[in-house]
């Protein structure tokens, strides 16, 4: 008699398809299993506060705490916040619950054994997390609460260390969470993480040096946040010539949105080391022309000089004209074919936005009309080609 040697294949014959078919007697025993560990009570009371939970808060709010919140909407409210926040943690306990329904079942199936409570180590995980993920949003919304009660005068530091603030204890609660998930899931370090680690000097002066950059984008993003030179919302210019508006500071990374709508995605290593220009904390801005006019009109500059400059202070408001910036109009130069007129004016805006460019505007405006009232031309621009 030919006996086949026996066989470890990976998959082939490896599905236990007699233990994921539940017998009658199986589902009886599950179903026993789940009366005895469940309560109704607690079943009802888990499904009201998931679904119900922001009727309820919304109809104790205008009962009763209403009268202590004069003028405050139910919304705006920390009732509400409460009440979301009851609201997600029975969803978890109503997906906790059915994950015990699984293990009972698998356990009875024979599929899995008792050494391990997978349920109950998966429902430390889901709360671990959701605990250091609600944390950090009340940790957000508490400093911004903080910036906004703080004074004017201190709002530019303030802001500052709201960020960096907000940035290191998100360090420290991820660190937290993972601790807390080594606990949970009982990590010891055996024979191969120790065989890692008395790799010594080489493997430490490895990691080192793999993460020497990764912390100095860190740091740099630190910096960058205490250093209060632009926020989000700002319009800035570096000194490479990129400009934008920044959309977002990352420990790694910052991204600025140009005016063709592309995002740029500049490492923070390379923003600490480059010149900055914040357009968006800028008060006052600069309008420059050089106008050019033909020779025939050479007698008519120093009219029309003058009637630009009173132009332009008569209907340009925004244009600072009390001595304390500059403000040319001029007849700076003879050129090939034209003579040259320089217009250098401050405007009371920043740099950018909706209300310097209509402040831009209104100078041009004013220079065209006074050119209009001159009768005088400008010069366009000749090209002079030499023919053999």
């Amino acid at each position: 008699m030919v006996v086949d040697p026996v066989r470890n294949l990976a998959v082939a014959g490896r599905i236990p398809w007699k233990k994921l078919l539940v017998t009658k007697s199986q589902g009886r025993k599950i179903m026993s299993i789940m009366r005895a560990e469940t309560h109704i009570c607690d079943v009802m009371i888990i499904l009201v506060l998931s679904f119900f939970s922001n009727p309820i808060g919304k109809l104790f709010y205008k009962r009763f705490f209403n009268r202590f919140r004069d003028g405050v909407d139910y919304d705006d409210c920390i009732t509400k916040k409460v009440t979301e926040t009851i609201s997600e943690a029975s969803r978890l306990a109503v997906v906790c619950y059915f994950l015990d329904t699984v293990e009972v079942a698998l356990e009875v199936s024979g599929i899995k054994g008792r050494k391990i409570d997978v349920s109950k180590l998966t429902a430390q995980l889901i709360y671990a997390t959701w605990a250091c993920f609600k944390a950090r949003l009340y940790k957000r919304s508490f400093f911004e609460t903080v910036a906004d009660h703080t004074p004017q005068n201190m709002m530019k530091g303030k802001r500052a260390m709201v960020e960096m603030c907000d940035k290191v204890s998100d360090f420290f609660l991820f660190g937290v969470l993972s601790l807390i998930w080594i606990d949970i899931l009982k990590i010891k370090r055996g024979n191969g993480l120790s065989s890692i680690f008395a790799l010594g000097g080489a493997g430490t002066l490895a990691l080192t040096l793999a993460c020497q950059d990764l912390a100095k984008k860190g740091l740099n993003g630190l910096a960058l946040s205490a250093s209060d030179a632009f926020r989000v919302g700002d319009s800035i210019l570096l000194g490479d010539g990129t400009s934008g508006t920044v959309t977002n500071m990352g420990w790694l990374n910052t991204e600025i949105r140009g005016t063709d709508e592309l995002v740029i995605k500049i490492p923070n290593t390379q923003l600490a080391d480059i010149r900055t220009s914040n357009r968006s904390r800028a008060k006052f801005s600069q309008v420059k022309q050089y106008l050019h006019f033909k020779y025939d009109d050479l007698d008519k500059i120093p009219s029309l000089v003058n009637e630009i400059r009173d132009e332009i202070v008569a209907s340009c408001p925004k244009v600072i004209k009390d001595g304390s910036r500059p403000f040319y109009v001029k007849w700076v130069d003879f050129d090939r074919d034209h003579v040259k007129v320089l217009v250098d004016c401050r405007l009371r805006n920043p740099p950018s936005g909706e209300k310097y460019y209509e402040a831009r505007q209104g100078i041009l405006e004013a220079i065209a009309r006074a050119v209009r009232r001159e009768k005088i031309d400008f010069a366009l621009p000749t090209e002079v080609v030499f023919r053999k």
